[in-house]
């Protein structure tokens, strides 16, 4: 951090009443890892050093001659505790037993706290005064003390946390919300085949508990790379999590998959989801299933012009779905080409195995919103889909899974990732302020790299998601009033909608579990690429900035890529 800053935030911690009030710290050892002195030491420096000043430091009794080290500061309590060996989750239970301050945070034996993150916890705490706990940015730290791989969380996205920890950093807990949730011993007691013993699962299974406490409002997230994980030179233990007896068959399935399989089924029953788990192979994560017993009709509105290769491609794909209760509706935009006739003629002798509509047009000018609009009015199925001429379904189950999701509480609008050939990203949501305006994020990144809380491979919230593949109730459709073919007649029609939805308080969810291919632009081409485009671009570049411009500033659910990467450059060359 330049000095100028850190030099300022110690002024308001010095002289703010607002500042003074004391922060619990409980450092908690991970009984899968066994970090080494100089880390352990380099840990309760890092508390002894922050800005802040009034600290409350609980600390295991086997590690509290390290603070007998180092001048403790005025304004530091040190306090003890007696560790227990093989759970993180019963240290941290007796540790917090003990802590005095509303605002308690956890610190992994070994990891780090940033010099100014417990300033910006309480001034986060200032702003937020219902949040039942607080979450920052992490970073990762090698054996030679060089920062890498600095990860930004989203705001708070509850279907995220069901899949992995996407809160994983420094936590701010708040002790009224801890407090009522003790007497909860799913959270802490299992038997000895079942304790949450990691410092991981601890925190992942705290931030799942508190947050379904609607007493409060969603937690908070700090946009601060604050807490800073050692993750080479720690060297990792296994022997503390295997069994210590034998087990019956019941005992052996909840064993494989771990205690927090049992929490997340609990989180998602306490949000009233109908959806299950299971865990990944990769062991890291849990993957949705969505209930198979929803079909309700679904129709799919593609606009077209001409490409019959491409249109008869996404067809075979609909068509080769599990899906049957389905409503085809194809508007076309002057086609030309005889051939998109002939595969007309021959979609429409299919009406028995399938219900077709097309609808003629002749648009002096391309006007996409204007052809959904169109498609809109032929609809018959509670649940519409806008979907691109170029789009393929690869998966077979791909309008089963984004129904699934569709039909879940508060859901407005489900998108999925879509992929290039070469199986790298073409889209995985979209998030506003990219390029100015609004863009896709991870373009370009192959569909299993693991960055960003991993949401290329897991189902997240978004701000928005392309109308190449869109899926929806026809009812929030209408109550929008549909796309908006006035402002938005080739760009950002897509967004918009999505914006426009999310304003009735509904979500935009994008689900990754499909594989779809997108054939981008194929038809249409690019934007850029007539001069009435270009002027058409512009017009709606204007306009989307003048509709949404407040929102444009950071997108809460896609981290602040400017600010954040310049921050992070600046701090590493000071």
């Amino acid at each position: 951090m330049p000095r100028r800053d850190l030099s300022a935030i110690q002024r308001i911690c010095d002289h703010d009443a607002n500042f003074t009030e004391v922060i619990s710290v409980v450092i908690v050892s991970d009984p899968c890892a066994d970090p080494s002195d100089q880390q352990c030491a380099l840990t309760l420096r890092s508390v002894l050093g922050q800005c802040y000043r009034t600290i409350e430091l609980i600390l295991p009794e086997q590690f509290a001659y390290l603070a007998s080290r180092d001048r403790v500061p005025n304004g530091i309590e040190l306090t003890s505790y007696p560790m227990d060996p093989n759970s993180a989750s019963k240290s941290f239970q007796t540790a917090s037993s003990l802590a005095k301050a509303e605002l308690i945070v956890p610190l992994r034996l070994g990891d780090r706290l940033a010099v100014d993150a417990l300033y910006r916890l309480k001034a986060a705490e200032i702003a937020d005064q219902l949040a039942p706990f607080f979450y920052s940015d992490i970073v990762s730290e090698d054996e030679n003390h060089r920062l890498h791989s600095p990860l930004w969380h989203s705001n708070w996205d509850w279907i995220l946390m069901a899949q992995t920890d996407a809160t994983k950093g420094m936590l701010g807990l708040r002790r009224r919300a801890l407090s009522a949730i003790r007497s909860q011993e799913w959270l802490f007691e299992f038997d000895s085949t079942e304790k949450v013993v990691t410092y991981r699962d601890l925190c992942w299974s705290l931030a799942l508990k508190l947050s379904t406490d609607y007493s409060y409002s969603e937690p908070c997230h700090i946009a601060h790379l604050s807490y800073i994980e050692t993750t080479d030179g720690i060297s990792t233990r296994t022997d503390t999590l295997r069994p210590r007896r034998m087990l019956d068959h019941t005992e052996k399935k909840a064993s494989e998959q771990g205690p927090m399989h049992e929490i997340i089924r609990q989180y998602i029953s306490s949000l009233g989801l109908d959806l299950s788990i299971e865990k990944h192979p990769d062991g890291q994560r849990y993957t949705l299933i969505s209930s198979s017993e929803f079909n309700p009709r679904i129709s799919i509105v593609i606009p077209n012009r001409d490409g019959p290769g491409l249109l008869a491609n996404a067809l075979d794909s609909i068509l080769n779905t599990n899906y049957r209760n389905l409503q085809i509706i194809i508007v076309d935009d002057a086609s030309v080409d005889s051939e998109t006739y002939k595969l007309y003629d021959l979609l429409l002798s299919k009406r028995s195995q399938v219900k077709v509509e097309v609808i003629e047009t002749k648009e002096p000018t391309f006007n996409y919103s204007r052809l959904i609009n169109l498609g809109r009015k032929r609809v018959d199925g509670e649940y519409m889909v806008t979907m691109n001429n170029d789009v393929e379904l690869i998966s077979r189950d791909t309008l089963d899974l984004i129904t699934g999701l569709a039909s879940l509480p508060k859901t407005g609008v489900v998108g999925t990732r879509l992929l290039y050939e070469d199986l790298t990203i073409q889209h995985v949501g979209v998030a506003l302020g990219i390029n100015r305006f609004a863009g896709h994020y991870m373009n370009g990144i192959h569909m299993d790299k693991r960055a960003s809380d991993d949401i290329a491979r897991n189902v997240h919230r978004a701000s928005a998601t392309t109308g190449a593949l869109q899926l929806f109730r026809t009812d929030v459709f209408d109550a929008v009033g549909g796309y908006d073919e006035e402002q938005f007649p080739v760009a950002f029609n897509d967004v918009d909608f999505c914006l426009r939805v999310g304003e009735l308080g509904l979500e935009v969810l994008i689900d990754t579990r499909p594989i779809v291919f997108h054939y981008e632009g194929k038809t249409r081409g690019n934007e850029h690429g007539n001069h009435y485009r270009f002027n058409s671009w512009v017009r709606e570049e204007a306009a989307f900035a003048q509709r949404w411009g407040g929102k444009l500033i950071s997108d809460p659910f896609y981290p602040r890529i400017r600010e954040t990467l310049l921050s992070w450059q600046s701090n590493q060359q000071s």
